[in-house]
């Protein structure tokens, strides 16, 4: 597990959004997702419809992905800038219940969520999801999002 300071760990737990990247056919597909981070293992996810699994199929091909938190809207960190490198799994045994472990960090982030459970049957699509692990395995961290300056490194 890489041992990151506080305000690494502000940004993991704060930021809604991080610009989620995979690999397909050589280059990077990039799209905004909500990220849980997991202070026990030191491990990201993010879930996603089966609706829009094409990110979880190019993690099975391509395990290699990035997080980037660079957009510090509606979170209370300060605006920092922090690329996760790492190495995925796709997990779609349990596409009903499978995510459900993580609902109290999506909780967290986006209390209104209960007010969509409420409406599962009408979105059922929706609720199947896929459980993307993350194992970071280096992290380029610049504070106060100042990319002018080396990144402070952790990891490999």
């Amino acid at each position: 597990m890489i041992q990151v300071p506080p305000w690494i760990r502000e940004t993991f737990d704060s930021y809604l959004v991080c610009e989620f990247t995979t690999v397909k056919s050589g280059k990077p597909v990039t799209l905004p997702l909500l990220p849980f981070y997991l202070p026990d293992s030191g491990k990201f996810v993010v879930t996603s419809s089966i609706l829009f699994s094409k990110k979880a199929e190019n993690v099975k091909q391509n395990p290699k992905v990035s997080l980037l938190f660079s957009n510090p809207e509606g979170s209370k960190a300060g605006k920092h800038a922090v690329l996760v490198q790492g190495v995925a799994d796709a997990d779609d045994s349990d596409l009903d219940h499978g995510w459900e472990k993580y609902l109290s960090y999506w909780r967290k982030k986006e209390p209104y969520i209960d007010a969509y459970l409420t409406e599962r049957e009408k979105f059922g699509w929706f609720w199947k999801r896929i459980v993307v692990q993350v194992e970071p395995k280096k992290i380029l961290a610049w504070k106060n999002g100042d990319t002018s300056r080396p990144p402070e490194v952790f990891g490999a």
